[in-house]
């Protein structure tokens, strides 16, 4: 059977109930079993559930295990991934970047401990919920029979807010990385050089982004009702100049902006706006090598205005499945991947818009983010 990754295949019937029964005969695993703090799984070496501690079962809002024995991690937690593939978890395409399925294979391949951050969005009774774990898994041989152990930690709670409250750092970096430009001229140039008041819009644009910030932590709950007001084109143009221009990321490349020739008038938050665009373009500079160009265009409805940045850049096909998923990222640290994580939690929860992308070798990497005028 066909599998993106891990091998597809499962244990007999028969021999699999042998697993279920050594296990649940084995004083060595029942003491890990009772004894072991948070969540615990054990698993054979085709990754199936032969047990699981009360933490796990509480978790899962079951009072029966042999609901979930023989199942496979993402199964029992009902990712909604888990069934893409006829072989089930571990075999989908999502399933090579999944932290779960990494540490599994691992363990049981290179017979080593591997621990690993998940994301995955679990789907219970019609509703989605967004899930991190950080997993823990070791490989064990009890009595001739090898096992592998999985313990886990639900950091949902805790990734978040690391994640919001490293965006607001991770901007706050960019714009001061456009103050050092400035200053940086300022030192060469003479007194009442015309940068100086660019610097002045900088710092008011940092105490700006400092009462953000103050305003959703003091909300926890994540609901900060946006600063909607009169706006324009060349006001969220100028501002997000501010975050860009002098920016490291463009030394030795090229921006090309396209915005309307009519300043189009619009109500909504210039200053989250700014901050989606911002990041899509340092983003797309980040991505590309010395002496690309960069392509910021302006798209003006009558009733939306849509901005597309391009850059030459292509994302990998398994990183595109992914790239907008909370607590995502390609390294392992809390408070990775932030730049695309803002994008989505600014311009859709925010401000009601919609931010996508497309990703090619031939045509390369488009971001989109969409807002209503009013």
């Amino acid at each position: 059977m066909d599998t993106h990754f891990a091998p597809a295949g499962r244990t007999d019937v028969k021999v699999f109930q042998q697993q279920v029964e050594s296990v649940s005969s084995s004083p060595v695993m029942n003491t890990l079993l009772d004894t072991m703090a948070g969540l615990l799984v054990v698993l054979n070496e085709d990754r199936q559930i032969v047990a699981l501690n009360h933490s796990f079962l509480a978790t899962l809002g079951i009072d029966d295990p042999g609901k979930v024995l023989g199942l496979r991690l993402g199964e029992s937690l009902k990712c909604e991934h888990a069934y893409n593939a006829p072989a089930g978890c571990g075999t989908t395409a999502y399933c090579s970047t999944c932290g779960a399925a990494i540490a599994m294979m691992t363990a049981i391949n290179e017979n080593r401990i591997d621990e690993q951050m998940c994301a995955l969005t679990a789907v219970r009774d019609g509703a989605r919920h967004d899930i991190s774990l950080l997993i823990k898994v070791h490989p064990l041989t009890v009595e001739n029979h090898r096992w592998i152990l999985v313990i886990a930690q639900d950091v949902t709670q805790q990734q978040f807010w690391a994640n919001l409250e490293s965006v607001f750092f991770h901007d706050i970096n960019n714009i001061l990385s456009t103050l050092s430009g400035y200053a940086e001229i300022l030192a060469m140039d003479q007194p009442g050089n015309k940068e100086v008041g660019k610097v002045n819009q900088s710092i008011a644009r940092l105490q700006n982004e400092m009462s953000l910030q103050r305003s959703l932590s003091r909300r926890k709950d994540a609901k900060y009702i946006p600063k909607k007001s009169e706006s324009s084109t060349n006001g969220i143009k100028r501002e997000t100049g501010l975050i860009v221009h002098r920016h490291p990321a463009t030394n030795g490349k090229q921006i090309d902006e396209l915005w309307p020739e009519e300043n189009v008038r619009l109500t909504t938050d210039t200053l989250l706006v700014s901050r989606v665009l911002g990041n899509m373009i340092i983003n797309a500079l980040e991505a590309s090598d010395e002496g690309e160009t960069v392509r910021l265009t302006t798209r003006v409805e009558p009733s939306h205005i849509t901005w597309e940045v391009w850059n030459n850049g292509f994302i990998p096909a398994d990183i595109q499945k992914r790239v907008f998923q909370r607590h995502f990222s390609t390294k392992a640290n809390f408070g990775r991947g932030l730049g695309t994580f803002s994008m989505k939690l600014f311009g859709e929860h925010y401000l009601k818009g919609a931010v996508s992308f497309t990703s090619s070798e031939k045509d390369g990497t488009t971001f989109k983010f969409r807002i209503p005028r009013e």
